[in-house]
């Protein structure tokens, strides 16, 4: 048996600068702007409630948070330390509208948890209207939005030591973003930054990610013939210590191109023989167990 009496709708609640927990006094939802005292700004940089999410970007709120309700809880995240008292209704409130919840992903549900972080994404390359991005850790869905083409907060949930939650994202590490489109999975790239609970990230824009080619590969050189200058092109599959030579008809070593550790992935160095005489060139290139050789022609 509980007994209380309700919160005083005058009640002020002081708040200090970072993350402060209280709750919201007035029985009916009521929208953010409105809730909020007029002149109070951005002094309140964000709101966090279970997996969703508002922030204050000059003036208006932006995220999956609309309102706020009764009996729900509100992680309050402020610049400084302020004070303030709610607005709100208890009956006959004229043009009262419900909260919109975010819809959910049939196959790609994650559990909420105690500890959670957003990333508020303000564009995405190639995004389509309806696609969602789903934020992962490994390969364990920890959130899930659906584009709208506007700003979104795209959840993070963190692990909290409760087993259904073992495989989500620790403090420190940086959590990965894909696009989803039908069937299809799109990797993201971008500054990320990494996961700490009860945080508000803004990311400017995500690229589709490139993906790794599948073995090693020493492109034709563009232009070939050339004069003086050519592209060399090849691929890694995997992190490889790279040698890039050019030698002469005769065999000899005239240019040493590359000769360090480089990442996976596709690179290309230009090769500039303004100081070398017109004739045919050699390329070789040896990564790993990987050699090729290519002809190359200077025409002055």
């Amino acid at each position: 048996l509980l007994m209380g009496e309700p919160t005083p709708r005058d009640a002020v609640y002081v708040l200090v600068e970072g993350a402060n927990l209280i709750s919201y006094p007035y029985r009916y939802p009521t929208s953010i702007e409105d809730a909020l005292p007029e002149d109070i700004g951005c002094d309140i940089s964000g709101i966090i409630c279970e997996g969703v999410a508002a922030t204050c970007m000059n003036g208006v709120w932006m995220g999956s948070l609309s309102h706020l309700e009764g009996s729900k809880g509100y992680w309050f995240i402020t610049t400084g330390d302020i004070s303030l008292t709610f607005n709100g209704c208890d009956e006959n409130c004229d043009g009262l509208t419900r909260s919109i919840k975010p819809t959910k992903l049939e196959d790609y549900e994650y559990k909420q948890s105690t500890k959670q972080a957003f990333y508020f994404i303000e564009s995405i390359e190639n995004i389509e209207m309806g696609d969602w991005i789903l934020s992962y850790n490994d390969d364990v869905v920890i959130g899930a939005r659906q584009w709208t083409g506007d700003i979104i907060d795209l959840p993070a949930m963190g692990s909290d030591g409760s087993d259904y939650t073992k495989d989500y994202i620790e403090v420190g590490e940086v959590p990965s973003f894909k696009i989803l489109r039908g069937d299809e999975l799109i990797n993201l790239e971008g500054d990320i930054p990494a996961f700490e609970n009860n945080q508000l990230y803004m990311v400017s824009s995500l690229t589709e990610a490139v993906a790794l080619p599948e073995t090693f590969s020493l492109d034709r050189a563009y232009p070939n013939p050339f004069n003086p200058t050519t592209r060399l092109s090849f691929a890694l599959p995997v992190t490889s210590n790279v040698l890039l030579e050019v030698y002469d008809i005769n065999g000899r070593l005239i240019n040493e191109l590359i000769k360090s550790n480089m990442d996976a992935g596709y690179h290309s160095v230009i090769w500039n023989a303004d100081n070398n005489a017109s004739g045919v060139y050699f390329v070789k290139m040896v990564a790993g167990d990987f050699v090729n050789t290519q002809k190359l022609m200077l025409v002055k």
